[in-house]
Formats: structure tokens, C-alpha cells, sequence
């Protein structure tokens, strides 16, 4: 039976044991791919699940266009409009609350299951490693064909910070990502809402704290779901700023390293500590923030750019995180050469090098 609450919450959720996997989807305004991402779910050998969704006070007025959907769809599902706009992280963290389901399957809005069988192939893999806590998965994105795996082999990684502090970039694509929904909902907090890696410190921390994790080499998710004559929002479609001044530009990804802190020493001390932090801005550095100088070049200008490499100094990175002198000054070296090939290096040569960096950041 389909229930309306006074919180606008609609769901169609029967009584009795929940299900295995709550397909957890933070959504706003993309309701075209949101529903083809859906049909993907339909199509699941596996029926045992549910799909959760939250959305963050859509301005697009489709909300009746995507309940007639579901309610035609045969999906068992939990729908819940938010009362006002929360921004992505609160908005994953709610859709993940809502979830009824043993495990949570983290999917965005414009993406999809790669095959029917997804669902079917998680859940005995799972089965098969009955400790597991978190688990990660491969994806693909449709329109190139491009996978990209970021799990190597199928098995148990470990557990533990030092686990969590070389797994930690991940996180940062949403979808694939399968978290143990009792332990996660149980570490729900706002303190990292606007860093737009809600996954990332949930994850990290599960793991830090003693949960395994499974690592599964499939392709289990489509990036980026294609609609002809449709299209999301995007960073590389906003206006360029050519002429702007060059200033500290301050972004959401300069919240990574004491997020990632965060989640992993209360279980650490000292010496190892200290070590786990410059290890983790080390990889920042080396293999996302590099990557992001050379590409805000790409789509904005050499003086936005610049604005975005003073807004991730160390100062602002370590953001209240405790080091010795010497380690860091080894982590403003490390920022001034990575500053200096980011701000310097030809794009093309960048392109033509990015799928053997890509290779070695994963190796």
C-alpha cells in the first residue's frame, strides 16, 4: 500500500523482513536520467531491494512525472521531497536514512546499472564474505566506453586507518560504492556537509574503525547516463572567467584532507599519525589536485587556475591538523612542484599522458 505522510514522504514499502540492498539516490532536477537509471533497476535478475530516494527540493517541477513512474514501475520504493534545498551532502546522507535494506547501494542521479545482473552478482559476492562492511565496486561511462577500475581484484582489501588512508580516493565517485547500512546510518553527521564527499568520510571511517572491505572487479555501474537532446549540470559547461583576478579560490575539494583526517585517526596516534596525513596529502596532491589545476585550465582559464592552487595551500589543506615543522615543509614542496606542473604543463601533453597517469594512480 502506497503511504503519503505529512513529511512528504511516498512509499509503496511492504511489511515483514526488509530487503538485502536500499539503492540509495540523491536527487535533484535530473529527473530524464533519474528515470532511465531506474529502469536499469527494473531490469535487476535480483528483486530483493528497494530504491530510496531524496530529493532535494527539485525545481524542475517533474515530481509527479517521477512517482507515476515508480508507481507504474513495480519497483518497491521510498520517495521523499525535501523542504528545502540541503546541497548534496545532506541530501545522501537523508537518502541513506531512509533505506530499509541490510546494505546501501550509493547511486547518482544520472547513473545506472551496467547489466541485469548487478544486483544478483553483489549480493553473492556478500555472501560470500558475510564480515564485510563496505564494499566497491568498478564503473564505465556510457558515451566513451571508458572503464575505469578502481578495484583490481575481487576480495577482502582489509581493514583498519592505514586500509582507509590508501582507499580513500575511491570514494570520491559515488556510484558502486555498497555500505553496511546499520553502521552507516549510525555515523550520520553534518559536519562534512559541503565538502561533497559525505561518501568518503563514511566509508573511511567504517573501514578505520574496524569494518572490511570488499573489493569487487566488475563493472557494475554506467556513468553518466546519455539522453539524446538532454544534458546535466556541469563545471566544464559554466561561463569561463578569462580576465578574473587571481585570487585564493577556496572549493569544496580543499575539505578532503582533514575529512579523510577525521575519519581515520581517532584510531591512530602519534608518529602514525602525522605519517597517515602526509600520506594522504601526498596522494591529493600527486593525483587529484594536479589533475584539477591542468583541467580548470581546460575550462576556464590560467587565472582561475592559479585562484584554485592558492586556495589549496597548505594552510587551508591542513586546516587545523597538527604536523611537525619537517613534515611540513616537505608538504609545501611537494604543493610547489605540483603547483608548477599543474599551472605550466602543455593540456594537450597532459591528454596525451592522462591514461598512463591514470594507470599508475591506480597501480
Amino acid at each position: 500500500m502506497e503511504v503519503k505522510s505529512k513529511s512528504s514522504v511516498v512509499t509503496n514499502r511492504p511489511t515483514g523482513d526488509g530487503p538485502s540492498f536500499s539503492i540509495c539516490i540523491p536527487q535533484f532536477n535530473r529527473t530524464s536520467f533519474l528515470i532511465e537509471a531506474c529502469k536499469s533497476l527494473c531490469a535487476q535478475t535480483f528483486k530483493h531491494f528497494e530504491v530510496c530516494i531524496s530529493d532535494d527540493c527539485s525545481t524542475d517541477g517533474r515530481e509527479a512525472e517521477l512517482l507515476e513512474f515508480l508507481r507504474g514501475s513495480g519497483l518497491t520504493f521510498v520517495y521523499q521531497r525535501l523542504d528545502r534545498n540541503s546541497r548534496y551532502d545532506a541530501n545522501l546522507r537523508n537518502s541513506i536514512a531512509l533505506g530499509g535494506g541490510e546494505f546501501c547501494f550509493l547511486l547518482g542521479n544520472d547513473d545506472a546499472l551496467a547489466s541485469p545482473t548487478v544486483l544478483e552478482e553483489l549480493h553473492r559476492e556478500i555472501s560470500s564474505h558475510p564480515t564485510v562492511s563496505v564494499v566497491i565496486t568498478n564503473y564505465e561511462e556510457q558515451g566513451t566506453g571508458a572503464a575505469f577500475r578502481r578495484m583490481r581484484s575481487t576480495g577482502i582489501v582489509g581493514s583498519g586507518p592505514l586500509v582507509a588512508a590508501e582507499m580513500f580516493r575511491n570514494f570520491s565517485f559515488v556510484s558502486g560504492v555498497v555500505l553496511r547500512a546499520d553502521e552507516a546510518k549510525s555515523l550520520a553527521t553534518p559536519l562534512w556537509d559541503g565538502s561533497e564527499m559525505y561518501q568518503m568520510f563514511i566509508g573511511c571511517r567504517m573501514i578505520a574503525s574496524g569494518g572490511c572491505l570488499l573489493g569487487i572487479d566488475e563493472i557494475m555501474v554506467r556513468k553518466d547516463v546519455v539522453i539524446p537532446g538532454e544534458s546535466v549540470d556541469s563545471y566544464a559547461a559554466r561561463p569561463q572567467q578569462k580576465d578574473c583576478a587571481i585570487q585564493e579560490r577556496i572549493l569544496p575539494m580543499g575539505r578532503i584532507l582533514p575529512l579523510v583526517a577525521a575519519a581515520v585517526q581517532p584510531y591512530q596516534e602519534g608518529e602514525t599519525r602525522e605519517s597517515t596525513v602526509l600520506r594522504v596529502a601526498t596522494q591529493l596532491l600527486v593525483f587529484t589536485y594536479g589533475f584539477w589545476l591542468v583541467e580548470f585550465r581546460r575550462v576556464q582559464s590560467w587565472r582561475y587556475a592559479a585562484g584554485v592552487y592558492l586556495g589549496l595551500r597548505p594552510r587551508n589543506l591542513l586546516n587545523g591538523i597538527q604536523l611537525s615543522y619537517w613534515r611540513r615543509s616537505q608538504l609545501a614542496m611537494l604543493y610547489t612542484f605540483i603547483g608548477l606542473f599543474g599551472l605550466t604543463v602543455p593540456v594537450g601533453l597532459f591528454d596525451a599522458l592522462k591514461k598512463h597517469l591514470y594507470a599508475i594512480a591506480k597501480a
